[in-house]
């Protein structure tokens, strides 16, 4: 499924996903189940071409998605080179 990243709540907040960093206005495809806790915290939004529901499609999309919860980072953070 297709999603934007929004931004969050100050709309300059972007995401990594492995080793690709996203930011606002950028557009992934990323499962619906790994999504959802981005979805309920603002930083993505269903492409408006996707289809979306916001409940889990099983018990197990929690457990996935703690996976992804370390990929969110604030965008203005620094930089090491």
């Amino acid at each position: 499924m297709k999603f934007r990243v929004t931004g969050g709540p100050e709309g300059d907040r972007g995401i990594s996903v492995g080793t690709r960093r996203y930011e606002p206005g950028d557009v992934l495809d990323m499962p619906q189940q790994k999504a959802k806790w981005l979805v309920d915290k603002g930083l993505l939004e269903p492409n408006s071409s996707s289809r979306y529901s916001p409940e889990p499609a099983d018990d197990t999309a929690e457990d996935e998605v703690s996976n992804y919860e370390n990929a969110v980072e604030d965008s203005t953070a620094e930089e090491i080179d």
